[in-house]
Order: C-alpha cells, then structure tokens, then sequence
C-alpha cells in the first residue's frame, strides 16, 4: 500500500517527501522518535502511544503463537494469561 500522498489522510505521510516516493520499514523509527520527543516537550502524538497494556495484550499474542507451534493446533487467546 503506498500512503505517500500528504492527501491520502494518513497521520504520517504530511510530513514525508511528495506523493510518489516511497517510505520503508526504517522510516517507522524516525515517526516514533517523533513522537515520543513531542510528548516529551509537552505535546500530543499524531496517534495514541502504546502503553503496558498493550505491551501485554501483544505478549499474550505471541505467547499463544508459541504454545500453538508446540500443540501443533491453534490456540484461543482466552487460554493465554
């Protein structure tokens, strides 16, 4: 998916090169670092920031994928505390 147009509503893309120049894997970091030096001075993210809560919900996802690879079955979320 190429969001590159500052038009195409993507909280990002306004603050990357013009439409047609494509952004990478690496370019996450640096809308990261952006965002945690604007809370850091006093302002609001362009979008909400994870916290530990979703730090856990993500644990829980990958340690379901773990017992699924060992079950060799999938396994509900709700069997992962």
């Amino acid at each position: 998916i190429n969001v590159t147009d500052g038009n195409a509503n993507h909280p990002y893309a306004a603050s990357w090169w013009p439409t047609g120049h494509i952004l990478g894997y690496e370019h996450s970091f640096i809308n990261q670092a952006a965002d945690m030096l604007t809370v850091i001075g006093g302002g609001e993210p362009v979008v909400p920031l994870a916290d530990f809560a979703d730090a856990y919900e993500i644990q829980r996802v990958l340690s379901a994928v773990v017992e699924s690879d060992k079950q060799r079955s999938p396994v509900p979320l709700d069997q992962i505390q």
